[in-house]
């Protein structure tokens, strides 16, 4: 399995996703075949195609706090010498020894070295400073809406294991879940940060109250007594909610011909990376972040099993169905 990522690296591979033109693909962590040991993990590998030939740029990064040393050169050398890499790009955040930037020269253009340089306005580090909103929702009560026999939205009373079917009675999980994953769903955290910041009063925010129009995604009740189906037309969910706001200094870098602004940072208590670019010519700054305290997904090896999702349809769903969705 794939070691998990440094700061540094994780850093690194985002600079270069943003970067990464169209058909270019960037993955952190990728195991290339090696015909003698069968494969090898390389830190982040870049890949495109030139007049229809593959092109493979291997990254490795060193995360230690001194210069990179001849060995460790000599050793990614060695390694990628066996592997289909075109272009093999050392990335130290200490910089090289002497030493090693001689072993690099000689390799006529087939390996760079690169550092970081931090940009600076009178000798001193230029950092931009944003604020970090997040929320954690915790559902704790639901109210059903079904279409009724003369077509009106009639409340039902239900509980946490009752079962939602699709049209044709097939089972599909239990209430709990759909509501668990419907207050998860991207886009409605998306706007319920939004609400949030907004809120003249959000440092007290502790309950939400979100209500979701479904009845386009096929969801039903089963009455016990008939096996009619029911159409959920509505949810209302009411919970629990935390929200807070983090700061992050981002400095001002560049790694080769790329300028970037990245600074490390707690996201809900998790360590994050935050990198941001401004692509020349272009009007608006592209932010990502991700965390370092997980290994980073790997296009090969043992396939990582995605949590099933109960209720996919949800995917479907925008925005809440009214404009209250926080309270204090």
């Amino acid at each position: 399995m794939p070691r998990r990522s440094t700061p540094f690296q994780a850093i690194v591979y985002l600079v270069r996703e943003h970067y990464a033109g169209p058909g270019v693909t960037v993955t952190e962590s990728k195991l290339l075949p090696d015909p003698i040991v069968g494969e090898r993990e390389v830190d982040i590998v870049v890949e495109a195609e030139a007049d229809g030939d593959p092109v493979v740029i291997s990254l490795e990064v060193n995360q230690k706090g001194r210069p990179a040393s001849v060995e460790w050169v000599e050793q990614q050398i060695g390694k990628h010498s066996r592997l289909p890499t075109n272009k093999l790009v050392l990335v130290s955040r200490a910089g090289f020894s002497r030493r090693a930037l001689t072993k690099v020269a000689s390799e006529a253009g087939k390996v760079e070295a690169i550092q970081p340089e931090i940009a600076t306005v009178d000798g001193e580090p230029v950092v931009k400073r944003l604020f970090a909103d997040s929320i954690s929702p915790n559902p704790t009560r639901c109210g059903v809406y079904v279409q009724g026999d003369d077509g009106k939205r009639v409340e039902v009373v239900c509980e946490p294991e009752t079962s939602i079917h699709d049209a044709h009675g097939a089972l599909l999980g239990p209430l709990a879940f759909l509501v668990q994953e419907a207050a998860a769903l991207e886009s409605v955290g998306r706007w319920m940060i939004a609400e949030a910041h907004d809120h003249p009063e959000r440092e007290d925010l502790n309950v939400f109250q979100l209500g979701l129009a479904v009845g386009g995604l096929g969801y039903h009740l089963k009455r016990e007594d008939t096996g009619a189906l029911h159409r959920i037309v509505a949810l209302e969910i009411w919970g629990d909610l935390t929200y807070r706001q983090d700061e992050v200094a981002l400095t001002l870098s560049r790694l080769g011909d790329r300028v970037y602004a990245a600074g490390e940072a707690s996201l809900v208590g998790r360590p994050v990376v935050w990198v941001g670019t401004t692509l020349p010519g272009a009007t608006e700054t592209k932010l990502s972040w991700r965390t370092t305290d997980v290994a980073p997904p790997s296009s090969q090896g043992e396939p990582i099993e995605p949590q099933k999702k109960w209720f996919p349809g949800l995917l479907q769903l925008t925005v809440p169905e009214h404009p209250k969705s926080v309270n204090e």
